[in-house]
């Protein structure tokens, strides 16, 4: 008699994609693209295989094991040669899957247990009709930026039409739309870990700018193109190219008119690219339209109150960014620390109240960041920053060295730890701190500034020439460094450089020189008119550096009157003393002055 054939038990019907569509539930495919990823491939998927029925892996070239790896874990593999075209292979790996859905993933995501529930939830619930699409929240796991925050849509139904386009950021949404599916966002969350190597990020982004050029020679008017480009140049800095490209895209009409929300994106980035180039009145123009138009959104407001702040505008960008703290702030289609921007908020409203003499507000504001995210070297940094405005020097350093210690090693915070090892004439920590911060940017305009008039004090003009003088190049227009350099200039007896800094500083001042110079007597008065401007616009401190460099190119009784007080106001009587006794050794042969000095001096006795 001939043996029977084994029915196949229950359980093993349920798992076969058409019989789980029979029982009521979607079968679910994973389809992946990988290439020599056998370091990554099995966490991956070992990390969402509970909730999937069926694994489908095409492989671009592997050169290393993943493809038997996978086979293990129960993947079919199938090759596809590499031909620079991701679309090309996602839409590979689709043509082979059976399940009612598709989810993708690369071979660094994961998916943690409890977000694996929340997969199975939906699975429950996923429509027969196959008429909903679904996006993820990817958290992008950078060590630059922390945990960035954006929507891709990763689950859609296995239907005709459901296919990838471009070549490099593929995206499915548009095609799924033609085909009527609806776009559903949930809050199943992907972690993607691939940022961690900036050797390699920077090798992808290469890549994939020059896929994306080669499709614009093809496309010129497409505006995903345009901004893919955008957000890949910005990536490497290039923000001038990525803002005419994010500019194509804004002026779409179909963008424009029909899809408010990739125009929204668009605007956002493209202020923020104006903010990084230092066109802060670009981007607050473009901030304080879009939020007329997007009334409710929460990070336009912080934006235009960020923009305005770094503008100097305190008053109303402590107004935008309580404003920005009423509408939520919600993950859309480019990355945000939403974390961060919460606490950044907060700081950025402490450092408006400080910038506006309300360091009670400011401290409130700035103990609520740090109370919500404790030992954030944010919060932090902006007790060092309350702590310097308030000339505690001694706890501001130990706030920065806290914040640094914390992850805030930025050029910034290196920057302030300086300025208060300096308050504190801790010379060489200071000059460690201010050289760190210039090791990170090299351009930090008030870090050579304080470097320069850190070796000023200690006497070491040629290095303090150097800073102030690059100081001077990337901004002129800071009249305490055209007063450090006068002095130097005096010193090196580089009369012509000394005249045209005093020429600069009266004109900065809306003065003229209308005196033909005859004497170093007749320089001396116009440095002391500069201070005398200077005081009466309330900068008692840069007054006192004009009073300064009078009394030592020319000293006089009349010029010292007007140091001694400021010097004991600002607690530098000592120093400023010295600086007299100098000035006064050089002129030790001169009768006139050392007569009308000793006049003073004994006048100051008799009081």
């Amino acid at each position: 008699m001939k043996n029977k054939k084994k029915r196949p038990s229950k359980k093993k019907r349920l798992t076969h994609p058409g019989r789980a569509r029979r029982a009521g539930h979607a079968t679910l495919s994973l389809c992946m693209i990988v290439k020599n990823e056998a370091h990554n491939i099995a966490e991956c998927i070992r990390s969402i295989k509970p909730v999937i029925d069926e694994i489908i892996v095409v492989d671009t070239g592997s050169t290393d094991n993943t493809g038997e790896i996978v086979k293990e874990l129960g993947a079919r593999v199938f090759d596809f040669p590499w031909c620079d075209d991701f679309s090309a292979a996602r839409n590979e790996s689709i043509r082979h899957a059976t399940g009612d859905y598709i989810i993708w993933l690369d071979a660094d995501d994961r998916v943690d247990p409890d977000e694996v529930d929340k997969i199975r939830q939906l699975k429950a619930l996923l429509p027969r009709q196959k008429n909903k699409a679904y996006s993820t929240v990817v958290r992008s796991e950078s060590p630059i930026d922390g945990n960035m925050l954006f929507h891709q849509m990763r689950i859609f139904p296995n239907i005709p039409g459901a296919v990838f386009e471009g070549r490099i950021h593929e995206q499915i949404f548009q095609n799924l739309k033609k085909v009527g599916v609806e776009y559903v966002q949930t809050d199943i969350m992907i972690r993607h870990t691939g940022y961690h190597d900036a050797e390699a990020v920077a090798t992808k982004s290469a890549r994939n700018l020059r896929i994306i050029r080669d499709e614009l020679k093809r496309d010129p008017d497409n505006p995903i193109l345009h901004f893919n480009a955008a957000r890949t140049l910005a990536g490497i800095n290039k923000r001038e190219e990525a803002i005419a490209h994010m500019q194509q895209v804004m002026e779409n009409p179909e963008i424009r008119d029909n899809q408010r929300g990739v125009y929204l994106e668009a605007a956002l980035l493209m202020g923020t690219y104006f903010s990084a180039l230092g066109r802060h009145d670009q981007a607050g123009s473009l901030f304080s339209t879009l939020s007329q138009e997007f009334p409710e959104n929460g990070l336009l407001h912080y934006c235009l109150g960020e923009t305005l702040f770094r503008r100097g505008d305190y008053a109303e960008a402590e107004e935008k960014l309580q404003k920005s703290l009423f509408f939520p702030i919600k993950v859309g289609l480019f990355p945000l620390n939403l974390d961060n921007i919460r606490f950044d908020q907060l700081c950025l409203v402490g450092q408006c109240y400080l910038k506006m003499g309300k360091t009670g507000l400011a401290r409130e504001m700035f103990l609520k960041a740090s109370d919500g995210c404790p030992g954030h070297y944010k919060g932090l940094e902006a007790l060092g920053l309350l702590c310097l405005a308030n000339n505690d020097y001694e706890a501001a350093v130990e706030y920065y060295e806290r914040a640094i210690k914390a992850g805030g090693g930025s050029d910034g915070n290196y920057a302030n730890l300086g300025l208060a090892y300096r308050k504190l004439a801790r010379v060489a920590e200071a000059e460690r701190a201010f050289l760190k911060a210039l090791e990170i940017n090299p351009q930090r305009v008030e870090t050579l500034a304080n470097l320069g008039h850190l070796y000023l004090r200690e006497k070491e003009y040629e290095k303090a020439l150097d800073c102030l003088t690059r100081a001077q190049r990337l901004a002129p227009e800071l009249t305490d460094v055209r007063l450090a350099l006068s002095e130097i200039y005096f010193r090196f007896h580089d009369l012509e450089n000394l005249v045209q800094e005093c020429d600069a500083l009266l004109k900065g001042l809306g003065l003229l020189r209308n005196i033909t110079l005859q004497s170093y007597g007749d320089l001396a008065l116009l440095y002391e008119k500069t201070g005398d401007v200077l005081s009466d616009k309330g900068r008692g401190d840069l007054s006192l550096m004009a009073y300064q460099v009078s009394f030592l190119i020319y000293p006089s009784a009349e010029v010292l009157k007007k140091i001694i007080p400021l010097a004991s106001a600002s607690g530098q009587i000592e120093a400023s003393m010295e600086s007299v006794e100098e000035s006064l050794g050089h002129y030790a042969e001169d009768r006139e002055v050392m007569e009308s000095m000793r006049e003073f001096i004994g006048s100051l006795s008799t009081v």
